[in-house]
């Protein structure tokens, strides 16, 4: 067994067991004396504590080599567990490793993983990582990997800031779901809690089996990767080519679970030749219908109508407008009123709208007759 220096470093402690150390024979010789043979041992153990005395870290490995004038030790598929507080945090296991002054910066190599310890799940992988333990950091330079239930966060980098759980994801950052693809300008993600943090320009693509892909932009994302919950920032847009569908909002949240869009703010919509608005929008991407749960206002040519709620399904193109609903048609100044109308979107992209059965009050205006002298009756014959 031996220890490490105390001096040097409060708390760390170098476990090892010597299996072979290299035997130098007394004959004379002019020769060099050959350079020492690095120490095998049967097994590492680093631990370091904090200032408390509690666990902050430790390493193990079943295999490791000691230089002695470079105090560098190589291990062999290094396991080790990072404590928060005194207790368990994170889990870290890599193919192979140096551990450089004795623990001062540790380089681990081939499937590195830091898995958090619990029911969550969550795991962070690369294939080159550098830690730091003096500064809570680990860098991971070879394609890092984040995986959170169905989630993987990927980028060209990342960087671990283990005091504060907070993964930041660096170079083209991707949240990666069955069918969605989306982009980021750099992300920071929190492994224990799944929250995440992105900076825009945002974009999300969901991918529709033989259709054109679906497209939403927002200024920046927040959210959370184990509620598969996501907010848009102002300005959010939202497109569906094959439906043609455009919709412009505030913030607007994401379940991507429910496959369910809504926004609490003013919004406006173009679905083919109708334009949209109203104070809040509830959209089911998955049955492709809308709500708008007040304020509903919907412009198409030569008609206007006003409605407390409108639904429609931008598949089968049925709109329904309930409450105080109000419909104005230029030709003859034409309003009518009732608490219910709906509609079917024809060919060309406009909406006609009937009475499904409820009561209805028509008011026309009839332009008066043109200014001319009295039109005389044809004589009659008999």
């Amino acid at each position: 067994m031996i220890a490490s220096r105390s001096t040097r470093r409060s708390g760390l402690l170098l476990l090892v067991l010597l299996l072979g150390v290299p035997l130098f024979g007394c004959a004379r010789s002019a020769r060099t004396p050959a350079k020492p043979q690095p120490f095998v041992f049967r097994a590492l153990n680093l631990r370091q504590q904090d200032a408390k005395g509690r666990p902050s870290w430790e390493l193990t490995s079943p295999e490791a080599r000691y230089d002695l004038q470079r105090r560098v030790a190589t291990a062999r598929q290094p396991r080790g567990v990072i404590y928060a507080a005194g207790k368990p945090r994170y889990r870290i296991q890599a193919g192979s490793g140096t551990v450089i002054n004795d623990g001062e910066v540790i380089q681990l190599e081939g499937k590195v993983s830091i898995v958090v310890i619990g029911p969550q799940g969550a795991t962070i992988t690369g294939d080159r990582v550098r830690w730091t333990p003096s500064r809570s950091l680990i860098e991971i330079s070879g394609r890092p990997v984040a995986t959170d239930r169905s989630t993987r966060l990927t980028a060209d980098r990342a960087r671990f800031l283990i005091a504060e759980d907070k993964l930041e994801l660096r170079g083209s950052p991707r949240l990666l779901q069955p069918g969605l693809n989306l982009l980021t300008r750099e992300a920071d993600w929190y492994p224990p809690s799944g929250n995440l943090k992105a900076a825009g320009p945002v974009l999300a693509l969901r991918q529709q089996p033989g259709k054109p892909a679906q497209r939403l932009t927002a200024s920046a994302l927040e959210g959370n990767t184990r509620e598969q919950v996501f907010d848009g920032i102002a300005p959010v847009q939202f497109l569906d080519p094959a439906a043609k569908t455009e919709i412009a909002a505030g913030r607007t949240r994401w379940n991507l679970e429910k496959q369910w869009i809504s926004s609490a703010e003013p919004f406006t919509g173009r679905f083919d030749q109708l334009t949209v608005r109203g104070k809040a929008l509830e959209a089911n991407l998955a049955d492709t219908t809308a709500f708008i749960p007040a304020g509903c206002d919907v412009r198409q040519p030569g008609e206007w109508l006003q409605a407390n709620v409108c639904r429609w399904n931008w598949t089968s193109k049925e709109v329904q407008a309930q409450g105080a609903v109000r419909l104005e048609r230029e030709a003859n100044r034409q309003i009518t009123r009732s608490e219910a109308l709906s509609g079917q979107v024809g060919k060309d992209g406009t909406v006609e709208f009937v009475s499904p059965g409820a009561r209805v009050f028509t008011e026309l205006t009839v332009p008066p007759r043109a200014p001319g002298p009295a039109r005389k009756r044809p004589p009659v014959s008999f």
